[in-house]
């Protein structure tokens, strides 16, 4: 059963409809035909090579049930049942799927909306659950399908004891301890398959409630970049309005489509040429404050770059410091060149600008002048999962480049 498990969970179609609440009809085919087959060439190798252990006919019509609901368990209880009665076994189409449907609607009673349980291998610890919250007026869920399986095998007793094993497959053991052991058998056997199912569902849940933490995360990051810019421009614009109110009009519509694109792009990523598109969008506004012969832009994109995935807005913090912090600062203004190349395992992507001499550059005193950098930094680290790289130096000449390693992010 462990087995057969494992290889169910191997299908894509098979975890996808445990985790929703109303799989498609489509889906409960393929799940109805998946368990049917499984359980069903049981059933053959129990006949043609006389294995008997392979047949998990009651386990596997219970299982569909509690994984499926009603429709799929009676959907593969009539299904093994089907190619028992092909066999002379005519007793078994009734009785499997009835013990699917059975469990079926246990579950969705139980259960609304498709969850597993919590179900516990040890028999003993479900009885003595059971009677514990029973003396305080509850019920133990734990202990339905433990009562199901119990149920399920004492009519199956009965039918063997008034058909006999030629029209059900089984047999009645002799005395009170193989009953015990073979009540412990079915028991073990589907608790086992939920255990593993429910383990796997609460990976899968797990890391989804991880992605929508670093989702969170990164669009707090994000927020942090736009505030940051407003501020600096809406400044640029109350310098402007007395002494160039033209040039302050432009610069306040620039700014009203810069910030109607950013709000359109929800993504944590977007390909590097989105993301250089932006970064015209923001030099745009720029030159308007220090004019084109200013403000000289150089690009070298490997063209093999433009559609590899970026940190969304990753380098507009950067081009931004560039003009604050280097072509600000020189009376003639200066270039800013940004390139980008393939690498291995991702792409490298330079920031480079004119100004005056820096000296040294450390990065971890450049870090405590400003959310810009930790900003870039900490996103970069998230998305890239810590593979990315972050270096900044001083140009030979005056000004600094940044270098950027960012790794080949799943889309």
């Amino acid at each position: 059963m462990a087995g057969i498990t494992s290889l169910l969970l191997g299908f894509g179609f098979f975890m996808r409809f445990l985790m929703k609440a109303s799989p498609a009809r489509v889906e409960y085919v393929k799940m109805d035909v998946a368990l049917s087959v499984v359980f069903i060439l049981g059933v053959a190798v129990r006949k043609l090579v006389d294995q008997g252990a392979m047949d998990l006919s009651l386990e596997g019509a219970l299982l569909a049930g509690f994984l499926g609901g009603a429709w799929v368990g009676t959907g593969v209880g009539a299904a093994i049942g089907a190619v028992c009665y092909i066999f002379g076994e005519t007793v078994a189409l009734p009785f499997y799927a009835a013990a699917g449907l059975t469990s079926g609607l246990l579950f969705s009673f139980l259960r609304e909306g498709g969850e597993l349980w919590s179900y516990s291998l040890n028999p003993f610890l479900i009885i003595y659950n059971f009677l514990e919250k029973l003396f305080k007026g509850r019920l133990d869920r734990n202990f339905i399908p433990f009562a199901v399986c119990l149920l399920f095998n004492l009519a199956k007793y009965g039918l063997l004891r008034r058909f006999g094993s030629r029209l059900l497959y089984g047999y009645v053991p002799r005395d009170a301890f193989l009953v015990a052991l073979d009540f412990m058998v079915v028991v073990y056997a589907l608790g086992v398959a939920l255990k593993m199912v429910n383990v796997a569902r609460i990976e899968i849940i797990m890391r989804e409630e991880e992605k929508q933490l670093i989702h969170a995360r990164l669009a707090t990051l994000k927020g942090q970049i736009n505030p940051h810019f407003l501020f600096n421009t809406l400044n640029s614009i109350s310098a402007l309005i007395r002494t160039d109110s033209e040039k302050a009009r432009e610069m306040t519509r620039r700014l009203s489509s810069f910030f109607r694109k950013s709000l359109e792009d929800k993504s944590d990523t977007q390909t590097l040429g989105d993301e250089l598109r932006f970064i015209d969008d923001y030099l745009s506004i720029e030159r308007v404050r220090f004019g084109d012969d200013k403000l000289k832009l150089v690009k070298n994109i490997g063209p093999e770059t433009l559609g590899c995935e970026v940190p969304a807005l990753i380098l507009q913090p950067l081009v931004e410091n560039a003009i604050k912090h280097g072509i600000s600062k020189v009376v003639d203004g200066g270039f800013l060149r940004i390139a980008s190349k393939s690498v291995r395992g991702g792409i490298e992507v330079e920031i480079e600008n004119d100004g005056p001499d820096c000296g040294v550059l450390r990065l971890e005193a450049l870090i405590k002048r400003g959310v810009g950098l930790m900003n870039v930094i900490e996103r970069l680290h998230i998305v890239s999962l810590g593979e990315g790289t972050f270096d900044i130096s001083s140009r030979k000449g005056g000004g600094a480049i940044v270098r950027l390693f960012i790794p080949r992010i799943a889309e």
